[in-house]
């Protein structure tokens, strides 16, 4: 493992404790597509350096999806931070449409703290066209949002990326619920590729989310063996790698029995 200067910034660090959450897709997926339950356990990387350790879970619901991630410092990132972040979203089926209905985002450890959350009401109305208020609190301030499409936060979409990895969509541009305001994104499939892993050689299915007026954008890695759980992300900036995020360990059912795969990773980093 390579270890970099100790001198990272709070701010910089802070960002990468949320970095695991910040993925997002443009299509809807209907609601009999749920990405398989699965446990998995996730570094980042910046710097040269191993920054935080997450936990993602994924579990079907009564109708349909509740998602979660635990964050939390790891390695000489520990020396100037005592973070934590969870994040929970849950999804529920609308008249075949997989929604968005409850987001909560809490961040505890520094200063200020955080503890967003908005609730969304959708119309079930299938003569209708869709529609839903969104209602809660962003760092402090209520607000209360009339919506006419599909919204989703940069948690729940991920179930969407899991389940639309293989399919053959045109790129497309979506809004996406980030910083207390809708944000375009346009989603690239790029296909297979070819990809190293844990020493193994995997063909991977990638999908590229690109911010649409700044050079920003993120590529996730999902293999089909594994339920397309994703197994690598990369964040860009400017034509430059800013951080990167690497499946550790990961577990789910596979014909009626409980599977387990375990990564190498360096205790040490963890501590």
């Amino acid at each position: 493992m390579h270890h970099g200067s100790a001198c990272i910034s709070r701010s910089a660090a802070i960002l990468t404790l949320a970095f695991l959450a910040f993925v997002t897709t443009p299509v809807t997926a209907p609601a009999k597509e749920l990405p398989d339950e699965f446990s998995a356990t996730y570094e980042v990387e910046a710097y040269g350096m191993v920054l935080a350790r997450a936990t993602h879970t994924v579990e079907h619901t009564e109708n349909g999806l509740a998602m979660e991630v635990y964050t939390r410092p790891a390695g000489l990132a520990t020396l100037i931070l005592d973070d934590e972040v969870v994040i929970r979203a849950d999804l529920e089926s609308n008249n075949g449409q997989l929604l968005l209905v409850n987001y909560d985002y809490k961040h505890t450890g520094d200063k200020k703290g955080r503890n967003d959350h908005f609730r969304i009401s959708w119309n079930n109305d299938q003569e209708k066209e869709l529609s839903g208020t969104a209602t809660g609190i962003y760092k402090g301030e209520e607000f209360n949002m009339n919506i006419d499409q599909p919204l989703y936060d940069p948690l729940s979409v991920q179930a969407l990326i899991i389940t639309n990895a293989g399919k053959k969509i045109e790129p497309q541009e979506y809004g996406l619920f980030l910083k207390g305001e809708l944000k375009p994104y346009l989603f690239e499939n790029h296909g297979k590729e070819k990809i190293k892993f844990n020493e193994t050689e995997y063909t991977a299915l990638k999908t590229a989310v690109k911010e649409t007026d700044r050079d920003r954008v993120i590529y996730v890695w999902m293999i089909p063996e594994l339920k397309n759980v994703p197994i690598k992300y990369e964040r860009w900036k400017n034509g430059k790698l800013q951080s990167t995020v690497l499946l550790r360990s990961v577990t789910f059912e596979e014909n009626g029995r409980t599977k387990t795969l375990d990564f190498a990773y360096d205790e040490e980093d963890f501590e």
